[in-house]
Order: structure tokens, then C-alpha cells, then sequence
């Protein structure tokens, strides 16, 4: 065995400009796959984390139903039994309450309809991060009743500003009117025109004094350690919570659009990484089948002196390994260097920042290397140096021996 291996080696060696070509294509090529798998986790990340931060949050409990028609009637009594359930067992999650319904604000001179979020200014700065992205003034004071924080595209229709007076009408959970005048506090630049121009936000105890809803919540939202874990932590508070007539739905529930949305973007980075390893394919079946037609008259001394067929494939099938480790030895350092790089200095893509505004990304990307990618890819590399490997190993091992001696 350790005799074909030495000569695999040294027919890599024979030909070191061929080699060298080869193994740099693979090495490039494995080198920007895993920079871009860790460019694209990173964005995935950031956008997670953006979404989630703003009004998702990581999981949401609701009562039974709420999800799909977001009405007062089905609404949480007594939330604050259920957080002091959900915190004696993951004392590090945090969570808040918050009343939602929608509505109409005026102002002197224009109205719009609005999504209308009662929340616990103190609790609601620990799950989202709607108070980093006051554009002017001031978050909520829960000491205040009647402050309202809008966003900029709201302000800006409503021809309203700090200070300014604004009227909000909806109907109340026992089917009153539910109207009252705010004075603009705040005003919201999240970069989501979905929410800068529909959401507003009032404090938690003026929204029950609001819509007639004492110890009572629409949701409870919380927030972990880490958004990765929200699927196991929501089976976990569900299995804790069954019986109270509640769901509990992890943010991929909550917003199936964005979770489609990054699963088609994996999907296209499969396509990159077939195009990846075609090109590192065809690069070391060149060198090899190359390799195997210059050494004819080799191959075919060998078998007319007793080498056995598997003997010869299992020498070009090492040759072929050979070229996929080092190349994926020198893929895995460029792939490695970039990543760490650009994962602390970042990726400035200011250019296209209301395009990535979107998406919930920022102007400054930064990468985020994945143990499972990079195995997965170094993987793919030397599965295809072993397969391309077989065409060149067939073709020297049925050669003739007295034919392939006589060949020049």
C-alpha cells in the first residue's frame, strides 16, 4: 500500500507546474465557497437579529388564536402569572407584556390607520431595541399616560412633530369607543417602512386604561440568550404552559415569510457550491487524466509484471485525493483568514443601504464562520476528487500491457 501511495506522490511531484495550477484552483475555490457561506450566515444572522429586535421578538405567547386574527376579545388574563412561570424556569429569558390592536390617528390636519402596541416602557427596552431607534426624542416613560411615540414615515404624513398633539380612535375590548389625545414623544427611524409608517407605541398601563383591558395582554414576548434556540425553547415553554389554553410560537412561526425567505437564499448558495465543484472537477480530472496518459508505458510495465488492477486504480485514486487535501488545505486557510477578517472588521455595503433596509441588514456586513459549512465543504472537495478520479483510474487499469509498453 505504501508503495503506490509514494508513487501517487511522486507523480504529483513529476509535474510541479501542473500540480500547483491545481491544487490553487481548488485551494481558491474552496477558499471563496467558505467566505461566502460565512458572508451569507452572516447576513442571515444580522437579519434574524434585526427582525427579531424590533417587534417579533424571540417567541411570542398568545391565547389560543390570536396569531391568526390579532382581535382584544382573545387576549391573556392575569399575564404576569404566566412571566413569573416562564422566568423561575429561564431566569436569563427575558419577557414583556403588550396589548395590540388597530386603530386610527388624527392629527389637524391628516389621519391614517394604525397598529396601536401598548408596552412596559421598563421591560420592553430588555426585548426589543425600539428605544436605539428613536430618530429624535425621547422613549416611553411609563410614568407618563399620555405620550405616544410614532415613526418617521407616520410623523412625517400626519405633518406632526415632537410635542404635537395627535388623537388615536379603536374600539375598546367591551366594545366601546376607545379614543384619546397624545403628545408625540418620540420618533422611530427602524429602517422598516412597514413599521415607521403604521406602528405606534403608548405606554402599557395607559393602553389597558385605553381599551378597558385591566390585567390583561394580547401577547407576552420574549426574549433569549441566543435566537438560535428559539424552536426548543418555545417546545419547552409550550409543554410548561399546556392546559392554559395559550400558543407559543417561535419567531420562524411568527414570520414563515423570512424563514422561506432565508431558505431560498441557502438554496441558491447550493447552486454556487455544484458551480464551486465543477470547477474543481474538472481541474483535477485535467491533471489527472493528464497524468495517467503520459505514464502509459508506466502503467504498462507495472501490470506486465505481475500489479494488479485494483492496485493501479487505488495509485491514481490516491494521486487524485493528494491534489483534493492539499488544495483543500490551502482552500481552508484563505476561506479561514477571510472570514475571521472580515468578521471583525466588517463588509461595507453603504451603497445599497435602503435596499438592504428591507431586509432588516445594516450597511456593514460581517461574516460569521460556521463549523458545519466549512466541513460540509472541505467534504464536498474530497468526495469530488475521489469520484473524478474513477474515469482516469478505469483508463490505466484495463490498459494492455504490451500496447501500452510500445506507446511513445
Amino acid at each position: 500500500m505504501f508503495t503506490f501511495i509514494k508513487i501517487a506522490l511522486r507523480n504529483i511531484i513529476r509535474n510541479k507546474r501542473r500540480s500547483l495550477i491545481t491544487v490553487s484552483a481548488v485551494g481558491f475555490g474552496l477558499g471563496a465557497l467558505i467566505f461566502i457561506w460565512s458572508f451569507v450566515d452572516g447576513a442571515h444572522i444580522q437579519m434574524i437579529e434585526n427582525y427579531t429586535s424590533l417587534l417579533t421578538g424571540h417567541i411570542q405567547i398568545h391565547s389560543r388564536g390570536f396569531n391568526q386574527r390579532e382581535q382584544l376579545e382573545i387576549n391573556i388574563s392575569n399575564p404576569q402569572e404566566i412571566i413569573n412561570i416562564i422566568e423561575d424556569e429561564s431566569p436569563l429569558v427575558e419577557a414583556s407584556p403588550r396589548i395590540k390592536a388597530f386603530g386610527l390617528i388624527s392629527s389637524p390636519e391628516y389621519s391614517s390607520g394604525i397598529i396601536i402596541l401598548g408596552v412596559d416602557p421598563l421591560q420592553e427596552i430588555k426585548v426589543s431595541s425600539l428605544h436605539k431607534r428613536l430618530k429624535s426624542g425621547e422613549f416611553l416613560d411609563e410614568a407618563e399616560s399620555n405620550e405616544i411615540v410614532i415613526g418617521e414615515s407616520l410623523a412625517r404624513n400626519l405633518n406632526v412633530s415632537l410635542g404635537d398633539k395627535v388623537v388615536i380612535m379603536s374600539q375598546a375590548f367591551d366594545g366601546s369607543i376607545a379614543a384619546g389625545a397624545y403628545y408625540v414623544k418620540g420618533v422611530l427611524d427602524t429602517g422598516a417602512e412597514e413599521i415607521d409608517k403604521s406602528v405606534v407605541l403608548i405606554a402599557y398601563d395607559a393602553a389597558q386604561e385605553l381599551f378597558v383591558m385591566p390585567d390583561r395582554a394580547s401577547e407576552i414576548v420574549l426574549r433569549l440568550e441566543n435566537v438560535e434556540n428559539s424552536p426548543a425553547e418555545a417546545l419547552k415553554f409550550r409543554q410548561l404552559l399546556s392546559g392554559k389554553g395559550l400558543e407559543v410560537l417561535p419567531w420562524q412561526e411568527i414570520s414563515p415569510i423570512l424563514k422561506q425567505w432565508i431558505e431560498f437564499d441557502n438554496g441558491f448558495i447550493w447552486i454556487i457550491v455544484m458551480v464551486v465543484m465543477i470547477v474543481v472537477a474538472i481541474g483535477i480530472l485535467n491533471t489527472v487524466l493528464m497524468g495517467v496518459l503520459e505514464r502509459t508505458r508506466e502503467f504498462g510495465i507495472l501490470l506486465s509484471i505481475g500489479t494488479r488492477r485494483r492496485q493501479i486504480i487505488t495509485t491514481v485514486a490516491w494521486e487524485s485525493l493528494f491534489l483534493g487535501v492539499i488544495g483543500s488545505l490551502i482552500g481552508l486557510c484563505i476561506g479561514y483568514f477571510l472570514s475571521v477578517y472580515f468578521g471583525t472588521a466588517g463588509i461595507d455595503l453603504s451603497v445599497f443601504t435602503q435596499a438592504l433596509s428591507s431586509f432588516y441588514m445594516e450597511a456593514v456586513i460581517y461574516p460569521r464562520l460556521s463549523l458545519g459549512h466549512l466541513l460540509t465543504s472541505m467534504a464536498l472537495v474530497l468526495f469530488t476528487s475521489i469520484i473524478v478520479s474513477v474515469y482516469p483510474a478505469w483508463h490505466a487499469a484495463n490498459l494492455k500491457p504490451v500496447e501500452a509498453i510500445r506507446s511513445i
